[in-house]
């Protein structure tokens, strides 16, 4: 009762001093003290009555409410600061405030550590991975013959989704592992190109690398990673014709191809995580992902991706090499 009293300290004041004004008021116009007390006496039970009973109750829900809470959750690692506070109610609010962040806290670093653990665990298995499917591609050369040609182009296509996982976990350590310095863009290609050559061969298509000496401040690891993705797109989806890789005297750097083409209604959203658009869906080992890391890459070594295409027209893909700006974080 004590506490409500004290939260409800200003309104008894001010009714207090309402009274003492009105009944100076009435003193002067002759009225007797007796009858201007009795009068206030009867309005403040009234008033207590009528209001004051249901804020009364009111009160003591929320204060019973906060205590459960209080009850219910952990120890705070630092006291509350309780001049902060100018009654009971606020004093049990901002401790159960403290008390929902503090267990936030907690679960964003049980959570970054579970992050963690699921990172090494993958890691570990991406690279573990690779033996298994060196062991198989062998097998798959040794048989020989169209169905050994087969199964080497399927064992590739797995190690491929290998380095994708592979990629996708580096890359939110990215900044840790950047090394930009000044290198020749073409071998960085030819070395990207030449991983997929089992795919050209069985697939007909024909590559133009264009010969030019650009050089440019990038990551050259990184930089592969993404013309790999880029490639690979281009070959997965071109089922005949030629992909070409060139570069222009302002560092604009292309990888274009005379496949099917991307739907302009899917454009907007082809750089997004998981999207596969129209042409995905024709095609089961569309990830969605390519694009999506290329763009965080490209992001990362400060530098832009644009691309044009158009149904039945085939792709290209433009990274802008040109400006020598540091990593960004």
């Amino acid at each position: 009762m004590g506490e409500y009293l004290f939260a409800r300290r200003r309104v008894i004041l001010g009714y207090v001093l309402l009274s003492g004004a009105a009944g100076l008021v009435l003193w002067l116009f002759g009225v007797r003290p007796g009858v201007w007390a009795y009068s206030s006496v009867v309005a403040a039970v009234l008033g207590a009555a009528l209001f004051g009973g249901p804020d009364f109750v009111r009160h003591q829900r929320r204060m019973r409410e906060f205590r459960l809470l209080r009850n219910s959750a952990p120890e705070l690692p630092q006291p509350v600061d309780a001049s902060l506070a100018g009654t009971g109610q606020e004093a049990l609010l901002l401790e159960a405030i403290e008390l929902l962040r503090a267990r936030q806290a907690q679960l964003e670093q049980a959570l970054a550590g579970r992050q963690e653990e699921l990172l090494e665990y993958f890691t570990l298995w991406a690279h573990q991975i690779k033996t298994p499917l060196a062991a198989i591609g062998l097998l798959a050369q040794a048989q020989g013959g169209e169905t050994g040609s087969a199964l080497r182009q399927e064992v590739f296509k797995a190690e491929r989704y290998v380095e994708l996982v592979l990629g996708y976990l580096r890359i939110y350590s990215m900044n840790a592992d950047l090394r930009p310095v000044l290198c020749p863009v073409r071998p960085i290609a030819a070395r990207a190109a030449k991983k997929f050559a089992t795919q050209f061969i069985y697939k007909n298509l024909r590559l133009d690398l264009e010969d030019f000496s650009n050089q440019v401040v990038t990551d050259e690891k990184w930089l592969g990673f993404v013309l790999e993705q880029l490639i690979s797109n281009a070959v997965k989806y071109t089922p005949a014709g030629t992909i070409r890789i060139t570069m222009d005297r302002d560092n604009v750097l292309a990888v274009a191809d005379s496949g099917t083409g991307i739907d302009s209604a899917d454009l907007p959203r082809i750089f997004e995580r998981g999207f596969t658009g129209r042409n995905g869906r024709q095609v089961e080992t569309s990830t969605g992902l390519g694009l999506y890391l290329s763009r965080r890459v490209m992001d990362k070594l400060g530098n832009r991706i644009e691309v044009e295409s158009a149904p039945g027209k085939g792709t290209c893909v433009r990274l802008h090499l040109g400006r020598e700006e540091a990593a960004r974080d």
